[in-house]
């Protein structure tokens, strides 16, 4: 399966859906949000997988202690960070963060957690994902995969991005490009 996505129109954030043929088992099923793409790589998250227990869990007390514990962290790739990250969609008022592209931001900032993460989650779209780790591709690497056919391309949005229920997101991302995720054999691909 090959795409015909043109690396012309790629404007980030968009989302990679990984293609059902895709056997890196790092990336079954995975819906990565794709913040950084240049000549010289890409840098994204991957959105819709947690670490099982939650944050408190497996945070050290000091991070931990903000927040609710029901708040999830999210398996951001492969590639280990020394640190978290927040994923935001609007500025947070006394917190220094990177505006990535329009209503996309990420902070590093500890003092973030208090402020996102220390009421009940609710449902729909969440103000932030808390994120340990990302997702990275060499110079020409991610044009490759995607021209093998590895990812699907959709345009960013919110309520993919941001998943309330992360659990059924690569699925409706596929249904977002026309496809049933049980019959899928060439899905199609999303931006051309």
């Amino acid at each position: 399966m090959t795409t015909n996505v043109r690396m012309e129109t790629l404007r980030t954030p968009y989302l990679l859906l990984a293609s059902p043929e895709l056997g890196d088992p790092n990336f079954r099923k995975a819906v990565i949000l794709v913040g950084h793409h240049t000549d010289e790589g890409a840098l994204g998250w991957i959105v819709n997988r947690s670490i099982d227990g939650g944050a408190r869990a497996l945070l050290p007390e000091q991070l931990a202690a903000p927040l609710h514990p029901d708040t999830p962290l999210r398996i951001g790739g492969p590639i280990g960070t020394p640190g978290l990250l927040v994923l935001h969609r609007t500025p947070v008022a006394g917190i220094e963060s990177t505006e990535l592209a329009s209503g996309l931001f990420v902070s590093a900032s500890p003092d973030i957690l208090s402020k996102l993460f220390a009421s009940i989650p609710g449902k729909g779209i969440p103000a932030g994902l808390l994120i340990f780790g990302y997702s990275g591709w060499g110079p020409g690497q991610l044009e490759r995969e995607m021209e093998d056919g590895s990812w699907l391309v959709l345009p960013y949005a919110e309520e993919l991005a941001f998943p309330g229920e992360e659990e059924t997101l690569w699925e409706r991302g596929l249904a977002r490009l026309g496809a049933d995720p049980g019959n899928i054999s060439s899905p199609p691909t999303g931006i051309n």
